[in-house]
């Protein structure tokens, strides 16, 4: 089958890119191409475009992957736009845009609206979209994944299953390889073993939170973390995230802006609570580790699974009470 030279790849969420690039690779052949990524909000090296134009000495093929395309500004579009037209045959590009989708539609910027990149690819039908995970959605990633594992799930309980996964596809998947281990030999998933799914993401995160602030014991909750040996580039980068949103609205009920942040009344009292209790020093010193881990591995300082044990290190030290001897 002919390969695309690029693809538009339209999708909020960072583990179904990762799953549609991997389904590319073996539809074209690909699985052994050099696998380059690079991000569109930070300066693009001079690599990012020799990867794109310049045919390797031994001939070998390389997938070049730019995560949040949706955030490049229009000069730089314009470069693209002509780099593309030139691009090199050993070279496949995977453009992601990544921006949040509303109800008015698929989320592609105006600006690449105009380019000829964008026009040609759709004429081509070289681009692939999702919304992301819903109730909905959920019942085919569920289903996918059963199929691949071998794993029975009937009807009624794939139905609950749609209706207590979280919404984020990473960590949808932790809670399905929960589930693999919990229908065992059988490989069978039973109604019995919905109830083992974990509060929403988001949640879990308050309460990891919360738990640090008063001293509590977070093992338990990063215990999820620190033992998954799949992928951790994906979930460093949705823990980030989350510790970003959760940040921001604690920084916004600290500075009389909780009438912005949209939560239920019970939740919102609890995060007033949590947001007076560690001040706005430690409050801006979260957003600094998450800069800190983000950079780190994406100046290739540091390997996700390293960052991300940083990252609980710094938390942990951060939300530790002060030591008798430690003014």
């Amino acid at each position: 089958m002919s390969r695309p030279g690029f693809m538009f790849l339209i999708c909020p969420d960072a583990e179904l890119l990762h799953a549609r690039i991997g389904e590319l690779q073996e539809q074209y052949n690909a699985g052994d191409f050099e696998k380059k990524v690079y991000w569109a909000d930070e300066e693009l090296p001079r690599q990012f475009w020799d990867d794109l134009t310049l045919q390797t000495l031994f001939g070998s093929s390389k997938i070049v992957i730019l995560r949040r395309a949706h955030t490049l500004k229009a000069a730089v579009w314009d470069t693209l736009d002509k780099t593309i037209a030139s691009l090199a045959g050993s070279s496949f590009l995977c453009l992601c845009l990544e921006g949040k989708w509303e109800s008015k539609g698929t989320p592609v910027p105006a600006v690449l609206k105009k380019r000829k990149c964008w026009k040609f690819a759709e004429k081509q039908k070289w681009t692939w979209q999702s919304a992301g995970l819903d109730e909905k959605s959920l019942s085919g990633f569920i289903g996918k994944w059963a199929k691949k594992n071998g794993i029975a799930i009937d009807r009624p309980v794939m139905a609950a299953l749609a209706g207590a996964l979280p919404r984020d596809a990473r960590a949808a998947r932790l809670e399905l390889d929960k589930l693999e281990l919990a229908a065992g030999n059988g490989r069978k998933v039973l109604m019995e073993h919905v109830g083992l799914i974990a509060h929403s993401e988001e949640m879990d995160f308050f309460q990891f939170m919360r738990s640090m602030s008063e001293g509590g014991d977070p093992v338990e909750i990063w215990r999820r973390v620190l033992t998954n040996h799949s992928e951790k580039d994906s979930m460093i980068f949705m823990l980030t995230a989350s510790l970003t949103r959760e940040a921001r609205a604690l920084w916004m009920m600290l500075h009389g802006e909780e009438s912005a942040v949209r939560l239920p009344p019970f939740v919102k009292k609890q995060k007033q609570a949590l947001a007076q209790r560690l001040g706005p020093a430690r409050i801006a010193r979260i957003f600094d580790m998450v800069l800190e881990a983000e950079l780190g591995i994406k100046t290739g300082q540091r390997k996700p699974e390293q960052a991300l044990e940083l990252l609980v290190a710094s938390l942990t030290n951060m939300f530790s009470p002060p030591s008798p001897g430690r003014r």
